[in-house]
């Protein structure tokens, strides 16, 4: 099970909140970074190859992409938020 969660983010951004929502929802321990999109800090394109947030650092392994995020999330722990049936979960995600 993974130990350490850090999210990288920007202050108002609404595709951060995907991930966060699913933290929250997985009861997930979690550090923020703030980092100015205007003025990218070169650690955060390092970790970031489009520049954009978020980026979920899991035990120094790192996750960017909010769909990609938020699928890790609920494969890695339970409940899971989507069916397990492909079809029913295809209609989930739909929405």
């Amino acid at each position: 099970m993974p130990e350490t969660f850090h999210l990288i983010s920007a202050v108002t951004c609404p595709w951060v909140q995907r991930a966060v929502i699913m933290l929250r929802a997985k009861g997930v321990d979690f550090d923020v970074t703030y980092v100015n999109l205007r003025d990218k800090p070169d650690w955060f394109l390092e970790l970031s190859p489009h520049g954009k947030v978020p980026v979920l650092k899991v035990d120094g392994e790192v996750l960017f992409e909010s769909n990609a995020i938020a699928e890790y999330l609920d494969e890695v722990f339970e409940p899971r938020l989507h069916p397990a049936d492909p079809i029913k979960r295809a209609k989930n995600r739909a929405w």
